[in-house]
């Protein structure tokens, strides 16, 4: 925002001065690296599944979510189960055939 205001010159003509505040920094984003390994939006999650198979999701907002390209929404029921979550800890998520039981083996940002 510019704030303008007159002044007269030397010879008393009028001048229009036009003020700016200074230029402000970037702000700095810092990123919350999951040091403590718990899941949110963002999270290279390793799942081992009930077949003993390991999986790999990456936990996104909705509107990036693409189940071909393993991406799952953190509204999809695996991924409100693995929210807040850490290795180690296990999750069952509620399927039309019956309840799928994973591990999470390892949480990547």
């Amino acid at each position: 925002m510019s704030k303008a205001f007159t002044k007269e010159d030397d010879a008393g003509e009028q001048l229009t001065v036009e003020r700016r505040p200074p230029p402000r920094e970037p702000a700095k984003v810092t990123a919350q690296v999951a040091a403590s390994g718990v899941v949110r939006a963002g999270a290279l999650v390793t799942l081992l599944d009930e077949n003993s198979a390991q999986v790999e999701y990456q936990i996104v907002e909705p509107e990036a979510a693409d189940a071909t390209a393993r991406r799952i929404s953190v509204e999809s029921p695996l991924g409100r189960a693995l929210l807040g979550k850490r290795a180690g800890d296990q999750v069952v998520v509620e399927r039309p055939r019956g309840p799928a039981e994973y591990e999470i083996v390892s949480v990547r940002y």
